[in-house]
């Protein structure tokens, strides 16, 4: 009997190293999981800077865009009586 159970403990052994993760498999996963979210920040931080120049330049073509129309509109009144 104690065969017996000496060889289902070496099966049960054996079938979880094959099957389940160990702390180093996890410690290794989670090291790859923080360089991946490393890399996720970064893109988003490079995002926000496209974005943020995006809007200044979309300010300034607003702001370009007012003076001009208003310019054209009083040069426009100056002429018309």
């Amino acid at each position: 009997m104690d065969a017996e159970v000496v060889e289902r403990f070496k099966e049960l052994k054996q079938h979880v190293a094959d099957h389940y993760a160990s702390k180093l498999d996890i410690a290794i996963l989670r090291e790859e999981i923080a360089v991946q979210f490393g890399q996720v920040n970064l893109r988003f931080a490079e995002m926000d800077s496209k974005v943020t120049r995006l809007e200044s330049n979309l300010i300034k073509w607003f702001v370009a865009t007012s003076v001009a129309l208003v310019s054209a509109t009083f040069a426009i009144a100056r002429y018309v009586p």
